[in-house]
């Protein structure tokens, strides 16, 4: 698919047929996050492909509340941890700028994961609104990753329409100078 196709394309998913990601997929789209750019190349990340059913389900029934309980269709959740720098550059430079560079990364990986899972054929959601203490302690995830956002992955739905998009006219976000 041509790359600006793929981006035209891809709309948030929000149910899913029961099939699985195949584990080749997964690989191709977590790759595309690591080749991510990054504040210093400092790659703050780590990913967690969760695609196990019970804990799937169990995260998604007990961390993600009433508005997210969509996401059981998906058969894998990227769940986007960052980890802030020990790198004492790193460190001040958010400081002083007030930029939460390891954050700004987490979404340019993530969103690299979105494209290409795309491309793969695949659609995927992104999620927000989630009880960060409880996807840990349900995951064992360590304690000095804070879990920035979730993406939901899977083979859409025929039955599932997304909204139709609306965008703010060029002429009015995009200034030429």
């Amino acid at each position: 698919m041509e790359f600006f196709e793929v981006i035209k394309k891809r709309r948030s998913i929000r149910k899913y047929q029961d099939i699985p990601v195949e584990e080749d997929k997964i690989i191709k789209i977590t790759d595309a996050a690591i080749l991510a750019p990054s504040a210093s190349n400092g790659q703050p990340w780590r990913f967690i492909a969760l695609r196990d059913r019970v804990l799937l389900d169990r995260v998604v029934k007990e961390a993600l509340g009433t508005i997210n309980q969509w996401a059981i269709t998906a058969p894998l959740l990227i769940i986007g941890c960052s980890i802030k720098s020990s790198i004492i550059t790193h460190y001040f430079g958010e400081v002083v700028s007030g930029i939460k560079y390891h954050l700004l990364d987490m979404g340019i990986a993530l969103e690299h994961i979105a494209l290409e899972a795309e491309n793969q054929g695949l659609s995927s959601c992104w999620i927000g609104w989630f009880n960060e203490k409880k996807i840990k302690k349900i995951l064992d995830i360590n304690y000095r990753w804070r879990i920035a956002a979730l993406l939901t992955i899977g083979y859409a739905d025929s039955s599932y329409v997304p909204s139709p998009q609306k965008r703010i006219p060029r002429e009015k976000i995009v200034i030429i100078k």
